[in-house]
């Protein structure tokens, strides 16, 4: 789930910007109009990794419960509250397209209400330096941090594998909170912080694949 979940957003930033292009606010819905099927299918690719983010949470939290139940609860509760804000965005993503779309017809509203309407959308829902997407990573970044630390206090993966994911997740929780106060470096800051928890998340979920859960092995006394 670690790789579906990655490999979906991914997909859908590479499609979504692929589609948008370079330019002014009429290249854009130019370029948008032109690949609207296209541009639909990168937003479900997300909506679609919200959703899986569910699964890998309920996989993590039944995985882990056994170190700690009720810090185990916190982090499902953090990565549930993350795919609902994810989800939100994903509307505001939907509506969004409707506003490039309304430049190719006849509307009551000229090009520059348009991308007016466009460029207060985008900032709620573009990935990954959308509002909606800063603060779903936010919750991301908590619930993330958890998981990686209950792991850390058993050994079922690599302890290094877990405190990489652990600093990695806590790195991307500093990155958000300066994204979202420094606007106008917000991208090469979400870049910067995006790299490490991704290579976390990768290497953790290639790691679950291949290797599996290691099981400390339980000792029961004998009888006297």
């Amino acid at each position: 789930m670690y790789l579906i979940v990655d490999g979906l957003d991914i997909g859908s930033v590479l499609i979504i910007n692929r589609v948008r292009g370079g330019g002014d606010f009429l290249a854009t819905a130019h370029n948008i109009a032109a690949s609207e099927t296209l541009y639909r299918f990168g937003i479900c690719c997300g909506l679609l990794g919200w959703l899986s983010t569910i699964l890998l949470a309920i996989g993590l939290y039944v995985t882990v419960k056994p170190v700690n139940d009720n810090l185990a609860l916190t982090a499902l509760l953090f990565r549930l509250a993350e795919s609902t804000i994810g989800g939100v965005g994903a509307v505001f993503s939907f509506a969004t397209l409707q506003t490039y779309l309304q430049a190719s017809r006849t509307t009551a509203f000229d090009p520059n209400q348009l991308a007016a309407l466009a460029d207060i959308s985008s900032r709620l829902s573009t990935v990954p330096t959308g509002v909606a997407t800063v603060v779903a990573n936010i919750f991301f970044a908590v619930g993330s941090a958890i998981f990686f630390y209950l792991f850390l206090k058993r050994p079922y993966i690599p302890r290094v594998l877990a405190a990489g994911g652990l600093i990695a997740s806590l790195f991307w929780l500093v990155m958000c909170f300066i994204g979202l106060i420094v606007t106008q470096s917000s991208d090469q800051v979400f870049g910067v912080g995006a790299l490490p928890i991704g290579l976390a998340e990768i290497v953790t979920g290639l790691w679950l694949l291949i290797r599996g859960i290691k099981i400390p092995p339980v000792h029961l006394a004998r009888p006297h």
